[in-house]
């Protein structure tokens, strides 16, 4: 079988990989600029993205291992037409999920609320004004059940172990509390963990309705922007029926060529509102997850030519 490894750019990290890639087939180094095609032998494929027009070019394309988490990239109604698998790598959930907890606690503690004040000098510890939740007193509720959704559960546990679960699949391991529909993971708890990929079915998921049955409460998005609703969580953030917002995953980013170009993650100024917690979709940018993305997709690669040989 031969692979095609598609990347965006020369990338070091990959040489060694490639190295031990070619020791058990043969591999064809494709960059985005160079593109040209068609490749007419090429049924295996690692990249992080690929378009409906560079997908026409693979004709026996029959399966595409991503280095990343998330199938957001790639042209979905053109992969399932062709009827291509698509593996995932879950390599860096557990890095996932310690950045989630850590948006959690800096969003609950008001850590940059306090930090901003603070260069400028502004205490009021006596105001009443610089009270902050904690997250072992709050009901906890995680959308999603998957590799970060588990490994978020796990790291929460020793914090607090009133956590509601709800999974697309409806399967829960035996202790798991779980909720029975949205509508009931939203009542039953003080703060939201959205772990579910985009989807059709949950784009917007998270939308005026839900938040109007949200009063008081948090959430906290390492997904993707989409599950929630923009101008609604925008309404419901600034009108203060939402407590507090954290994301690390938002409606607008500079191009993947130029991440230097200034670009505000949104068409609404969630910047200027202090229950809001950002980081710029790095939940997976500590210093080895990238090597890790790759080392897992060639393994998991490697298995697949092993097994049909």
């Amino acid at each position: 079988m031969k692979v095609a490894v598609k990347l965006r750019e020369p990338d070091r990290v990959w040489d060694k990989y490639l190295d031990i890639l070619r020791k058990e087939t043969d591999v064809a180094l494709i960059y985005d600029d160079d593109l040209e095609g068609p490749y007419q032998d090429i049924e295996l494929m690692i990249t992080t993205h690929i378009t409906e027009y560079q997908l026409s070019r693979f004709p026996i394309l029959k399966r595409i291992f991503l280095f990343k988490t998330g199938m957001d990239g790639l042209p979905s109604e053109a992969i399932e037409k062709r009827n291509i698998t698509v593996i995932c790598s879950h390599a860096n959930s557990d890095v996932i999920s310690e950045h989630t907890l850590a948006l959690a606690l800096a969003l609950l503690h008001r850590i940059p609320e306090f930090h901003n004040d603070l260069c400028k000098g502004k205490w009021r510890p006596e105001t009443g004004e610089y009270r902050w939740n904690s997250i072992s007193t709050l009901n906890i509720g995680i959308l999603g059940f998957g590799c970060i959704g588990k490994c978020l559960y796990n790291k929460l546990l020793p914090l607090n172990n009133n956590i509601t679960v709800l999974n697309h699949s409806g399967i829960y391991p035996n202790g798991i509390k779980y909720a029975s529909s949205l509508n009931e993971l939203v009542e039953l708890n003080d703060i939201i963990f959205i772990c579910v990929p985009k989807t059709r079915e949950t784009t917007s998921l998270f939308n005026e309705n839900i938040f109007n049955k949200m009063a008081g409460k948090f959430i906290v998005n390492t997904a993707r922007a989409e599950i929630c609703s923009e101008e609604a969580l925008y309404n419901a953030l600034s009108s203060g029926k939402l407590a507090g917002y954290a994301g690390d995953v938002w409606y607008k980013a500079p191009p993947k060529k130029n991440k230097s170009l200034i670009c505000m993650p949104s068409s609404y100024p969630f910047e200027e509102l202090s229950n809001v917690v950002m980081s710029p979709h790095n939940a997976t940018h500590d210093f080895y997850s990238h090597e890790k993305y790759i080392r897992d997709a060639v393994e998991t690669c490697i298995k697949f030519i092993k097994e049909r040989q």
